[in-house]
């Protein structure tokens, strides 16, 4: 059991034939787990779509709701350190919202997509090619465990560093349960807030994963493709009709990456915008809760945690973008180079025509307006910086303490 779940993020032999498909083995898991991958057929299909339901219900409707109605009913409740935990996953679940409803309308794309990229596979002849899908699909499935793992940490800190205070660990609104009751009571309604709180972040981590998977993919075909193209007309033993086929199915490879990026490029577009909306406001809030704010190692911690996780949500997508640019000129660098020079008039006007259709990068926008990239991330994280000066500047921080002590004797 255990050696199955852990072999993905092995690398496979090389004399195993590559599948695409194993790269998002892992993703595929987490998503049946929430309910996107019903059964075809049968009892389990109807009690599956149940699942699927309340899932839904408790991770968009009942979490964000849940917390904005606590703010309105019991406010005092919170410390600022509190209060800034819970409006951080509070604005994220606003951009959950979107992402999720986004991605899981869209998850035909990401089936799609798989369907595309599979005939690839079979074009990895060499022990060499074979390597280089082989390192992908570990590269990616040891990624979407690192996300996991990162995105239900944050939950469990906060947990355990709120029930140590005495409280819960967002104070999500709770009709059945008061945590105040008593120390079950506490318990029961930390693990319940864990659990909808861990289903609210396994639903951002679908939205924020898909990009890793299928855009490593991408780059893992351009590699072999690389390789392949650098070894055209190497073959002294091949006709130059024999040559012209490898150069035509190049092409056609190439054809393949272009189609299935086309087919991720609408989903992704909406998805990293949404993020690239939040992701100042959300690491400002954390920012403000360190610096402004009595905190404990523990709660140190749970934000530091929180901003690991935010920054997981956007730049390893901006940074894969970047280098998918990157390969796509390698690859254009690569037929250059290769042996054309001697060729038939027919090869060389059809390298001619490959030049120019691999000199076209592939590029993402977020929101169809500014490119996915490292540094539009770094612009929109700076937003961070915005909202900590407000707060100084204003002395937000000092007059809130302020008023809480001339509010006190009153009481």
């Amino acid at each position: 059991m255990k050696k199955a779940l852990f072999e993905r993020m092995q690398v496979a032999p090389v004399d195993q034939q590559a599948s695409s498909a194993d790269a998002s083995d892992y993703y595929y898991r987490i998503t049946f787990v929430l309910g996107l991958t019903p059964p075809k057929e049968g009892l389990a299909r109807w009690i599956y779509f149940l699942w699927s339901a309340i899932v839904m219900w408790l991770g968009i409707v009942y979490l964000p709701l849940g917390l904005t109605l606590t703010y309105v009913l019991h406010f005092d409740r919170f410390t600022p350190t509190e209060f800034l935990s819970s409006l951080q996953v509070d604005i994220n679940c606003i951009g959950n919202v979107v992402k999720s409803f986004v991605t899981f309308s869209q998850m035909w794309r990401l089936r799609r997509m798989n369907e595309l990229i599979a005939p690839l596979d079979a074009r990895c002849d060499t022990p060499s090619q074979r390597q280089i899908l082989h390192k992908v699909v570990a590269r990616v499935n040891l990624t979407v465990f690192i996300f996991v793992s990162m995105y239900l940490g944050f939950g469990f800190l906060n947990v355990f560093t709120s029930v140590l205070a005495g409280k819960a660990p967002w104070q999500l609104y709770n009709p059945f349960v008061d945590w105040q009751n008593g120390y079950w009571q506490l318990w029961i309604a930390s693990f319940l807030e864990c659990f909808v709180v861990s289903i609210g972040t396994m639903q951002e981590l679908i939205s924020d994963a898909y990009p890793i998977v299928f855009v490593s993919l991408f780059r893992g075909h351009l590699a072999v493709l690389k390789n392949r193209i650098e070894n055209l007309r190497q073959d002294p033993e091949l006709s130059e009709e024999e040559n012209y086929r490898q150069l035509v199915a190049c092409i056609q490879d190439h054809r393949t990456i272009v189609e299935s990026a086309q087919v991720i490029r609408p989903i992704l577009s909406i998805t990293i915008f949404a993020q690239f909306m939040l992701v100042g406001i959300d690491l400002g809030l954390a920012a403000i809760s360190i610096l402004y704010f009595p905190n404990t190692i523990w709660t140190i911690m749970a934000n530091v945690s929180f901003i690991l996780a935010i920054c997981m949500e956007s730049f390893p997508c901006c940074m894969l973008c970047e280098h998918l640019i990157d390969d796509c000129a390698h690859v254009s660098d690569a037929l250059f180079h290769s042996n054309w020079i001697s060729a038939e008039k027919r090869y060389k006007s059809t390298v001619i025509y490959f030049l120019h259709r691999v000199q076209q990068p592939i590029q993402f926008t977020a929101g169809s307006i500014f490119p996915i990239s490292v540094q539009s991330n770094i612009a929109v994280a700076k937003f961070a910086f915005t909202i900590i000066t407000i707060v100084n500047q204003m002395n937000l921080g000092e007059k809130f303490f302020n008023n809480r002590a001339n509010a006190e004797p009153d009481l």
